[in-house]
């Protein structure tokens, strides 16, 4: 018999903290390196075979934190651009997913489960998180993370992500995955828009994952609806006091976000 999962409501101090997150998992990339905040400490670099950083793992006392970051490269758009469907292989009876995103994932994803494998602990969560493409491989992940590792109830906070599945992915990850958010700007022209299009002849696919939590903010520049640096300052404004809070506690914690007014 299957252990019941707790369900968490929506946690707008675990939004926004998970969506700085992600912006660092950019910055690992761009500069090898980042500050984390006081009580967490730096696990693993998430490195494809290629040898491109798409992430990272950190600890705390209570929590695991894996945030992937979304496309930076000609290589990661030419992958996102390749929208056939695979087997997920990695979870039995999971239906189809895009080929290319699946693909970068195959490229550290039996180093990642080791990794979570040995920093496992009855007291600590799986906080899982990543924006644009990131989003979209964070959800990968959480279902191979909820089957395949004993955090069995994982949760996923994505920003942006893009669609990934079929239907019969969607299911099986419904049914192991009990909490996980996505959250998406209503004019993020990328998410809502363009990616339809690129899908529109393979409807399967075009199944983003996660119970939808809808932001409404508009820039005068299109991609800056996008951007995570975006999302995190409308988060910031929506929840002033989540804000200040996680402000207090991590001091230089949150990015500048002014080319976003």
């Amino acid at each position: 018999m299957k252990k019941t999962k707790e369900l968490f409501m929506f946690d707008g101090e675990m939004a926004l903290f998970l969506a700085v997150m992600s912006y660092k998992a950019y910055m690992v990339h761009e500069l090898c390196t980042i500050e984390l905040p006081t009580d967490y400490k730096m696990k693993r670099e998430i490195v494809s075979e290629s040898g491109e950083s798409f992430g990272f793992i950190a600890e705390s006392e209570d929590n695991l934190v894996v945030a992937f970051r979304g496309t930076k490269t000609m290589d990661n758009v030419s992958s996102y651009l390749d929208v056939s469907q695979i087997p997920y292989t990695y979870v039995l009876n999971s239906g189809l997913t895009h080929r290319g995103i699946t693909r970068i994932y195959s490229t550290f994803r039996d180093a990642i489960l080791t990794d979570i494998k040995m920093l496992y602990s009855d007291d600590k969560k799986l906080l899982i998180t990543g924006h644009s493409l990131g989003g979209s491989l964070a959800a990968l992940f959480t279902l191979d993370a909820a089957v395949n590792t004993n955090f069995h109830n994982p949760i996923l906070y994505s920003f942006a992500s893009l669609p990934i599945a079929d239907e019969n992915f969607t299911k099986r990850f419904y049914d192991e995955v009990k909490n996980s958010i996505r959250v998406v700007n209503i004019h993020d022209a990328i998410s809502n828009c363009m990616t339809p299009l690129f899908f529109k002849n393979k409807p399967l696919l075009n199944l983003p994952i996660g119970q939808e939590y809808k932001l409404n903010f508009k820039n005068r520049r299109y991609i800056q609806n996008h951007r995570i640096l975006c999302y995190i300052h409308f988060l910031s404004k929506q929840y002033p006091i989540e804000y200040k809070a996680l402000n207090n506690k991590y001091p230089d914690f949150f990015p500048d976000t002014s080319l976003c007014e």
